[in-house]
């Protein structure tokens, strides 16, 4: 496999970024955690409880590019990461258009004006528009690259997972809503679904340039369709993204969704560098399907971190022993951390990771 360029990066080396080319070979696999930086930190809670004292206290966090930047470095000052990802959240894009989202203690985002009919698609403001209103966000990745000494990840939500939020007005068990416009006003669906992929292609446009040095798409909620529904509403747009993506730069793409057992072969088709595993599937047979010329990332199911260390290290070991020796393996989650976790369990599994192999 060529080596990539990665013009962003200020880090001499780097297990991530090399184990994305699938050139790693220091001898152990590099680990972040997708929500690394969050509610399972004292330090993030202690911000959070002060930015609270606004209206809207997690909206403050992320528009804020100095307390976006500042929760970004705890994990990497705690836990030593081999990679940050920036403090944001999937649905700034769908603010961004003008649907805008507030976020509810023990609820979650909250849409007070779901996007449900032909007039509020089209009240929507274009992908051009949108982008400026996410200039908070380059501000926060331009602080980061002027302090970190690993790369940063980029990210945005996919498309149907956006749309999902938007469709629903917040989360939901079944997405009854999104599923019922599937099938009576398609054409609503798929607008708005095209509207988040131009917008969503603009903001990480944005995000290169503003110097991140990876970027992950988000698609957490296809493990609510089939799959000839996955194949319909999820990868033709991500499919659009990546290729824009590529076609614009060198930086690397890794695509997350659930029900990756399944799904897999559609996500190889979408073109990303690395594809991010649910904790659902066999990671030995996912690698043994997943072209070598792809990285793989993720598996470690999340709920192990409510385990007693001793168990920890042993499940991760064994992980490791199958995956581990592979020049483009990434250690994370298979999906996000949970915010009861305790941070002992999580520096557990660092110290396994980093301990295995020397």
């Amino acid at each position: 496999m060529p080596k990539l360029v990665h013009p962003n990066t200020t880090v001499s080396t780097s297990r991530f970024l090399e184990a994305l080319q699938g050139i790693n070979h220091t001898g152990r696999p590099p680990i972040w955690m997708m929500r690394q930086a969050g509610r399972y930190l004292p330090e993030y809670r202690a911000i959070r409880d002060e930015a609270a004292r606004h209206h809207n206290g997690f909206l403050t966090m992320i528009q804020t590019p100095e307390l976006a930047t500042e929760v970004t470095l705890q994990p990497i000052r705690r836990f030593g990461m081999d990679a940050a990802i920036l403090f944001s959240d999937i649905l700034v894009t769908a603010s961004a258009l003008g649907c805008p989202v507030r976020f509810v203690e023990k609820k979650g985002p909250v849409f007070d004006t779901p996007i449900r009919s032909p007039e509020a698609l089209a009240a929507l403001r274009p992908a051009s528009d949108a982008v400026p209103h996410l200039q908070y966000v380059m501000d926060a990745i331009r602080m980061l690259k002027g302090v970190l000494d690993v790369p940063l990840i980029g990210f945005a939500g996919a498309p149907f997972t956006v749309a999902s939020y938007m469709i629903e007005g917040g989360s939901s068990p079944t997405l009854s809503h999104i599923k019922r416009m599937q099938y009576n006003q398609p054409d609503v669906l798929h607008g708005l679904l095209s509207q988040l992929t131009d917008v969503t292609i603009a903001y990480l446009k944005q995000q290169v340039d503003a110097g991140v040095d990876a970027l992950q798409l988000f698609d957490t909620w296809t493990n609510h369709l089939s799959v000839y529904d996955a194949q319909q509403l999820c990868f033709p747009y991500i499919q659009q993204i990546i290729t824009a993506m590529n076609a614009y730069t060198s930086i690397p793409i890794i695509v997350f969704c659930k029900n990756t057992g399944v799904l897999w072969p559609d996500l190889v088709a979408t073109g990303p560098t690395a594809i991010s595993i649910d904790w659902g599937c066999d990671a030995v047979h996912m690698r043994a399907c997943i072209p070598d010329t792809l990285a793989l990332q993720g598996n470690v199911d999340p709920f192990l971190l409510y385990a007693d260390p001793e168990t920890i290290e042993k499940r991760v070991t064994r992980l490791l022993n199958d995956l581990g020796h592979l020049p483009n393996y990434i250690v994370n989650l298979g999906h996000g951390i949970m915010p009861d976790i305790p941070v002992a369990h999580v520096q557990t599994l660092v110290n396994t990771v980093k301990a295995w192999g020397s």
